[in-house]
């Protein structure tokens, strides 16, 4: 009895054995298929993630190998200077680099399909006064433009007064006029109250800005200007850039800007075939054309509403903080100047929201609730 019990406890433990053998063969199989599925699942997702990413239509690349795409643009006929050419819409890929990048293999960038570079020729210091030039810029200006991309340049400035801002300028000027120089030439004003510059108001800076372009364009040369979008939209007197190119930077998917703009900087860890380390990546929505019938508008340019208005001829009064702006609209930075409680002005329209003020020989536009 004894014996025919142990036999038959035998022969269940052997049962369950089998039984526990294909679960867990069962179980290792559907854990491998689910880590594989995981697996390639987020690396799919990482790839989307960090190479492609679609906005608007608009494909933002964040690697760029060896040809990742096809140039979205031809290169620019440079035969002609700028100012006889016409600013057109269209869409390319760039880097911005400085020496910060070292030796970059400029032929290995075209071949990825990077169409334009900015390059930084100079800088003045922030915590100094001195003017220097940057020490790739030659080495990367010749090599880009050898290798077939459109050649910008930017100066990093810090300048106190329009004295300096002139200075600048005319360093610029004195390092790109031997070289091809196919983009604009970018006063960079990221500094803001701090270094040489603590203390200095926006409102100054924004007067620097502007005496260092006029400057470029004084010699032929289209000027750009480049900030970040927060001093864009808050602090810079934005509604005196109109006219100009405006480079923005905000790093993301979504651009945290709703002026107007020709450039955006979208990202400062981007990964391009030939650049040692981490590079800025740009999305240019402009090229220039040499046939006034090629040009393609900017379908993202916004505008303040059409109002109608009627003419007037009076002297108004300012309240406190009223602004001038330089379209009739509060939707996308315009700011001209923030006038003091009391200022006088003449107003020569009046809408049911906005009144038209002509100011230093200039028509812009006001608020009627931020006047008396």
């Amino acid at each position: 009895m004894v014996d025919s019990m142990r036999e038959i406890s035998f022969e269940v433990r052997q049962f369950f054995r089998k039984i526990d053998k294909k679960k867990f063969g069962v179980s290792l199989f559907l854990a491998l298929l689910a880590f594989t599925v995981t697996f390639f699942s987020l690396n799919l997702y990482k790839y989307y993630k960090n190479n492609v990413v679609t906005i608007n239509d608009d494909r933002l690349f964040y690697t760029f190998k060896t040809n990742t795409f096809k140039n979205l643009t031809t290169n620019i006929n440079t035969s002609t200077s700028l100012n006889e050419q016409f600013l057109s819409y269209n869409v390319s890929y760039g880097i911005d680099v400085s020496e910060w990048q070292g030796d970059i293999d400029w032929n290995r960038v075209a071949a990825t399909g990077i169409n334009f570079a900015i390059i930084r020729c100079g800088f003045r210091e922030i915590d100094g006064s001195n003017v220097k030039e940057d020490s790739y810029f030659r080495k990367n200006v010749k090599e880009a433009r050898e290798a077939g991309l459109n050649v910008g340049v930017y100066f990093f400035g810090t300048a106190k007064n329009q004295e300096e801002a002139r200075e600048e300028a005319e360093f610029t000027i004195n390092l790109v006029k031997d070289y091809d120089i196919s983009y604009p030439i970018v006063y960079d004003a990221e500094v803001l109250n701090r270094g040489r510059l603590e203390g200095v108001n926006a409102s100054t800076i924004t007067d620097n800005i502007l005496a260092f372009t006029d400057v470029i364009e004084s010699y032929g040369y289209t000027s750009m200007i480049y900030s970040y979008s927060s001093a864009l939209s808050y602090n810079f007197d934005t509604g005196r850039f109109d006219g100009k190119l405006l480079w923005v930077a905000y790093y993301g998917d979504t651009l945290d800007y709703n002026g107007n703009y020709n450039m955006w900087q979208y990202s400062d860890a981007g990964k391009v075939d030939g650049v040692p380390g981490y590079v800025d990546l740009n999305v240019s929505y402009f090229t220039y054309v040499e046939k006034e019938e090629d040009i393609v508008n900017d379908p993202n340019y916004k505008k303040g509403p059409d109002l109608n208005y009627e003419s007037v001829n009076e002297e108004v009064t300012t309240k406190s903080g009223a602004i001038l702006r330089s379209s009739a609209t509060t939707d996308v930075p315009n700011r001209v100047v923030t006038l003091p409680y009391g200022t006088k002005l003449k107003r020569i329209g009046k809408s049911d929201t906005f009144s038209k003020i002509l100011y230093n020989g200039k028509v812009l536009y006001i608020l009627n609730k931020e006047l008396n």
